[in-house]
């Protein structure tokens, strides 16, 4: 049985983003909640009013001992309840009332405490009955008072009044307000449990468990522009470790996968064709392959670099080739040019690399064609590693046309992005090729943290290392 929450892939990053990205629905039910209650609770409220008055209860022949005066007046008001509920005293009232039924009110006489004073309420749901029954209970009270087996006499201390407000006062905004919060609050907890429940991967740790394949690196979320007016003209494009504004975190990841891309290398010196590819768009296939090169570029490696997504190509992009100084790649696969013309090589970039400067719509025939095979073969004796980035697996099949023509495979999984289930089957898709997959590269890493030694909140990275205690805040901004 699966299941239906795995705590190890709770991320509490992907929680708060989640619920800020839809906090409108929790506002929303909450608003629907207070306006739904208020209209309930308007058309629900009835107010009641009620009217007392205080008695002194003494026996008719007082000795003037004060404890023999309560213990009278606790058994009078005990019989006093019994009688102005009793269906002899409602008719009594009916009549004095004119009305046909018994009135609707709640009669209560209680002792206070410590005395033989009784305070008498009447309920109802509207002030004057409630002033008229009261009275009409103690104009027939004499007249019943045989009920009573006493001879108390009632002594007015406090005479009866009409109500002027209810004392059920309508208060809906408060209760409205309540109920809103309630509903808000819930909407809240199942927008959580949503995203806790959600089929992506949110961690380090599950990489291997869910998807049964090694965890070949970890990039964190690194921001582009990180001041406004970098944020307004957006000055920087893409993500390279060449850039002087690249953290050192974000170099020291690529060269982390770099180094185990050469141990790979240095255990089967005749294979050093890698393929980059991912599951879905937008997970940075692209932005790990060329940054890869230039870090085995940067440690004096030859490399070829093959933008094999010629769908889409966005190596030229990221490095701000003019179009018009590429060759486009179609051209060699048709055979108009050789290899030679075909390899872009910068002033500045590090790296050979072959690419097309515009998208085309027949890349399946161009990367099933021997044409291609003869290329990455080729690249392969020109260079000490050759990296290919490839188009999604899960949009097209040029991929799986190259999965046999390379020797190794890295799949870019991007936190939180593709559903597992559609990771599953790239990781299985790969297997069932030649190309040995040699990890899993987790995207776009974010995760809050609050390091104790700097106690600040920002993009920086720490270090794992050190003995103070370590909670990360990464924000995407």
């Amino acid at each position: 049985m699966k299941k239906l929450l795995n705590f190890q892939n709770i991320n509490l990053y992907s929680i708060v983003r989640d619920v800020i990205k839809r906090i409108w629905i929790v506002l929303m039910v909450g608003c629907i909640g207070i306006m739904v209650s208020f209209t309930f609770l308007k058309k629900a409220y009835q107010p009641t009013y009620t009217s007392s008055a205080i008695y002194v209860i003494n026996p008719s022949q007082s000795t003037g001992y004060v404890q023999g005066n309560k213990m009278v007046a606790e058994s009078v008001v005990d019989a006093f309840n019994s009688l102005v509920t009793s269906d002899i005293m409602g008719r009594k009232i009916s009549r004095k009332l004119k009305q046909l039924d018994f009135p609707t009110t709640e009669k209560e006489a209680t002792l206070i405490e410590q005395t033989n004073l009784m305070k008498f309420t009447v309920t109802a749901n509207d002030p004057m009955e409630a002033f008229q029954t009261i009275s009409a209970v103690m104009e027939n009270y004499y007249e019943l008072s045989d009920y009573l087996n006493s001879d108390a006499v009632f002594d007015v201390i406090r005479e009866p009044t009409i109500a002027k407000s209810p004392n059920n006062a309508f208060t809906p905004r408060i209760r409205s307000l309540e109920i809103g919060g309630v509903c808000a609050f819930i909407t809240l907890l199942i927008l959580i449990l949503i995203s806790m429940m959600r089929k992506t991967v949110k961690t380090e740790k599950v990489v291997e468990e869910m998807l049964g394949a090694k965890l070949l690196g970890t990039i964190y979320h690194e921001e582009k522009n990180r001041t406004i007016k970098a944020k307004v003209v957006q000055s920087v494009k893409s993500l390279l470790i060449t850039s002087p504004i690249i953290t050192n975190k974000f170099i020291e990841s690529i060269n982390d996968i770099r180094t185990k891309i050469e141990y790979e290398k240095g255990r089967n010196p005749s294979k050093n064709a890698f393929m980059v590819t991912s599951v879905c768009e937008n997970e940075g296939k692209s932005t790990v392959a060329l940054n890869v090169a230039l870090s085995l570029a940067k440690e004096g490696k030859q490399v070829i670099l093959i933008d094999a997504d010629m769908r889409k190509p966005a190596t030229f992009k990221m490095l701000d080739i003019p179009k018009k100084q590429i060759t486009d790649m179609s051209n060699l696969l048709l055979g108009k040019i050789g290899l030679d013309e075909a390899i872009y090589k910068g002033k500045d970039i590090p790296i050979d690399i072959i690419m097309s400067n515009k998208g085309h719509s027949r890349t399946n025939e161009y990367i099933n064609s021997d044409a291609m095979l003869d290329l990455i073969k080729k690249c392969k004796t020109l260079a000490d590693y050759v990296i290919i980035d490839t188009p999604p697996m899960a949009l097209v099949s040029d991929t799986e046309a190259l999965l046999d023509r390379v020797d190794y495979s890295i799949l870019v999984v991007r936190q939180d992005f593709s559903y597992t289930s559609d990771v599953l089957n790239c990781v299985g898709m790969i297997e069932d090729s030649n190309a040995e997959l040699l990890g899993c590269v987790l995207n776009d890493y974010k995760v809050f943290r609050v390091n104790s030694k700097r106690h600040s909140q920002g993009y920086g990275y720490g270090n794992a290392n050190s003995g103070g205690k370590v909670v990360e805040i990464y924000e995407d901004k």
